[in-house]
């Protein structure tokens, strides 16, 4: 093996440390962009969790407002059939007044012609 001058070995020696320098920084960047992924993937992490949580939340309301829903329905059937009820004893009680309202005009004629021929004989 022959001898180095050392100019040479001083150049060898100023490549290779840039080289490790060159690979330092290259690492340090490296370094630096992971940790701003990893960062960044804990802050998904995190907000992932908080949608599914803020998803869990508005589930349970939205089924308790469906159960409310269908509670008003069924409340709304039953006040509907009340009123169709109350709307048919209301027709036949009309129409009862109205049929005795026919039967006294009909008395109050026949009393008319009763009174009428009275008076005449």
């Amino acid at each position: 093996m022959k001898k180095e001058r050392p100019c040479e070995l001083n150049q060898k020696l100023k490549r290779l440390r840039t080289s490790r320098d060159a690979l330092k920084q290259n690492n340090h960047k490296k370094n630096l962009l992971n940790k701003a992924l990893r960062d960044r993937n804990v802050e998904i992490t995190d907000s992932r969790d908080q949608w599914k949580t803020r998803s869990q939340e508005l589930n349970c309301q939205k089924e308790e407002l469906t159960q409310q829903i269908q509670v008003v329905q069924m409340e709304l059937q039953n006040a509907q059939k009340k009123i169709k009820a109350a709307t048919e004893e209301t027709e036949r009680a009309r129409m009862r007044v109205d049929e005795e309202r026919e039967r006294a005009n009909r008395l109050q004629a026949e009393l008319e012609i009763i009174r009428g021929k009275k008076s005449r004989a």
